[in-house]
């Protein structure tokens, strides 16, 4: 094998493995479902953008073969506040599911000043460091 052969060789297979490990997202207009599938999982978030005063988000998790039980949504789901930090959710609600198919309703206070771009994290799920999701606020 060339020296040029080896060097592709090992510069694809890095790329790959960073685009496999590395944070995924997505972005959609408000009331859109988005979907990031990863290790076996796929997660779905739709913005309920006219739930209320506050922002609220129908997160999914969706699988064949992880057993989803030991996802709580309080500690796996964030919102990213427009200065690098992360809310907590205020509430969940209408949790559901078990096994194969979770989902619940999950609702954030809003950040102080209010973002353009709201941001849902869902972290480490079915081990994917994070999957990002973007909405315009407006």
């Amino acid at each position: 094998m060339s020296l040029t052969r080896m060097v592709f060789g090992i510069m694809t297979m890095g790329a790959v493995i960073l685009l496999a490990w590395g944070p995924v997202s997505a972005q959609a207009p408000p009331c859109e479902k988005q979907s990031i599938p990863g290790g076996g999982v796929t997660v779905d978030v739709t913005f309920l953008k006219e739930s209320g005063p506050s922002p609220a988000f129908r997160v999914v998790l969706d699988t064949h073969s992880v057993d989803l039980d030991t996802y709580r949504f309080e500690e796996i789901v964030r919102l990213r506040d427009g200065r690098g930090g992360e809310v907590a959710p205020t509430a969940v609600e209408s949790a559901e599911g078990s096994g194969h198919h979770r989902e619940a309703t999950v609702r954030f206070a809003w950040p102080e000043p209010k973002p353009k771009i709201l941001e849902l994290v869902v972290k480490g799920v079915a081990g994917v460091p994070e999957r990002v999701f973007r909405w315009t606020a407006e």
